[in-house]
């Protein structure tokens, strides 16, 4: 832990800490939530030396970012603690086995553990979470929700690992990890410390509900450099098998990106690979947990690579596209479809973006990366309309002729009848079939976009449908 930290960031923020608490007081947030944004973008300057004169001018160059951030935190946390009843948990307390919080005054509040909406999800990741980036590849999200509450008070979302070598370094532990059966705790938030052990309660029970869905392994990170200890991991018994680089990013205004962020054009300042988070990793059950006891060293990975090569890729089963597009169907709705299209008959016409977000989803799931494309679909036949505002996924560099055109709505031609389309760009040209992007979107910027929250929607109705999705059945 002490190794994982850097000395210079915590003198700076040691030297900071009463400017920290008056500007987290003008922001409406707690001087650790501060501390916390103060660290994350520290590393844009850790460079210069931290002299007593220039500590000021550096904590004043970092201060107008700061503030703008955890101002907008605090005003989403405040609404969303409305929401939550946050204010029952005055006075603090501590969650029982019952499912209750007993507090101080020998009053009780009832807990639910339950999964989170989509939209919920989207909230406290894009809103609430101090890294302001929710993440595209979500599989499941679950919380724990005092009593009449619409929104968790503890909220945690996990995604499938797609970093082969954490899969390499649990092996390489003698731990039996597959893709199928290891899931990555991506966020982690509590909007109250009040009741203090109500993070390790809702990770306990989150623990029980993936094991369910074929997950044999629980993987998080935490950053010692953010002054993070995983006190609440410590409590759940996750054990450390090895530390990863990790990226700190920057746009034009010095906000911090993500990894994830940072692949998108927004990036223009990335600092060296020096820093590294702490790999942990929980069995499900007894005979997983004997498992991860018996790991000993820490294993050091690499920066994973960004190259994602799709052509070594099978060809697509269009029969299951076909079947998804069933499913779809079912889930469709006035509220998933584009707002242009909300007076006409339910159809597949203005269902072409959710849809798109949902294939591509999947497809990452199962290793595939696919682009989202927003553009025109021409027909050489005068017969059939062309459709000026459509959406797609291809899969394949955006100027090879071999791409994959993936269409699960090109029935929204007027005339052309075919409802699925799966493709060789070159070879849908020749027959007269021209797909015309005028924008194009990798997964993880796709919860910017306008279409996001509709496909929040039909992911929630995708799942009233046909329930939850196993592990087994995403890859």
């Amino acid at each position: 832990m002490e190794q994982l930290r850097n000395p210079a960031i915590d003198e700076f923020s040691a030297r900071s800490r009463e400017l920290v608490a008056t500007d987290a007081a003008l922001c409406g947030t707690s001087a650790r939530d501060f501390d916390i944004q103060l660290r994350l973008h520290a590393p844009s300057i850790v460079g210069r030396k931290l002299g007593p004169r220039s500590q000021r001018a550096l904590y004043e160059e970092l201060r107008p970012r700061l503030i703008a951030r955890c101002s907008r935190i605090a005003g989403h946390l405040e609404q969303a603690d409305l929401l939550a009843n946050s204010s029952l948990l005055l006075g603090g307390g501590e969650v029982r086995r019952s499912f209750t919080i007993r507090r101080t005054d020998g009053s009780s509040v009832g807990v639910k553990f339950a999964v989170v909406p989509p939209d919920v999800g989207h909230l406290y990741q894009a809103r609430l979470h101090y890294l302001l980036s929710p993440r595209a590849d979500t599989f499941v999200e679950l919380g724990c929700y005092l009593q009449g509450a619409s929104h968790p008070s503890a909220y945690l979302a996990f995604s499938m690992c797609d970093r082969p070598g954490t899969i390499r370094a649990l092996q390489d532990q003698g731990i039996a990890a597959r893709r199928d059966n290891v899931l990555v705790l991506t966020r982690a938030l509590g909007l109250s410390d009040a009741a203090r052990n109500l993070m390790s309660f809702t990770i306990g029970q989150a623990v029980r509900y993936v094991r369910a869905l074929g997950c044999r392994f629980v993987v998080t990170a935490f950053n010692p450099l953010l002054g993070f200890t995983g006190s609440a991991l410590h409590a759940s018994n996750f054990t450390p098998f090895a530390t990863a680089p990790v990226a700190y990013c920057y746009d034009s205004f010095g906000n911090y990106l993500t990894r994830r962020q940072s692949m998108s054009d927004l990036c223009t300042n990335r600092r060296a690979e020096s820093y590294r988070n702490l790999l942990v990793v929980l069995g499900t059950d007894s005979t997983t947990r004997k498992e991860t006891r018996k790991v000993t060293t820490l294993q050091h990975l690499s920066e994973p690579s960004a190259n994602r090569s799709a052509s070594s890729l099978p060809r697509l089963d269009v029969a299951e596209l076909r079947r998804y597009r069933e499913h779809l169907e079912a889930a469709w709705s006035k509220n998933t479809a584009h707002p242009s299209y909300a007076l006409e008959p339910l159809s597949s016409k203005g269902q072409c973006g959710v849809s798109s977000v949902w294939l591509a989803r999947l497809l990452r799931q199962r290793e595939i990366e696919a682009t989202y494309c927003y553009g025109r679909l021409r027909f050489t036949d005068h017969g059939v309309s062309s459709v000026d505002h459509h959406c797609w996924i291809e899969v394949g560099a955006p100027n090879d002729p071999a791409r994959q055109i993936i269409d699960l709505t090109c029935d929204q031609a007027d005339g052309f009848e075919q409802k699925v389309i799966c493709e060789r760009y070159d070879k849908l040209v020749g027959v007269g079939i021209h797909y015309e992007p005028v924008t194009r979107l990798a997964m993880d910027e796709l919860p910017r976009d306008r279409v996001w929250p509709r496909y929040t929607r039909l992911e929630e109705s995708m799942r009233e449908k046909w329930g939850m999705q196993t592990l087994y059945e995403s890859v």
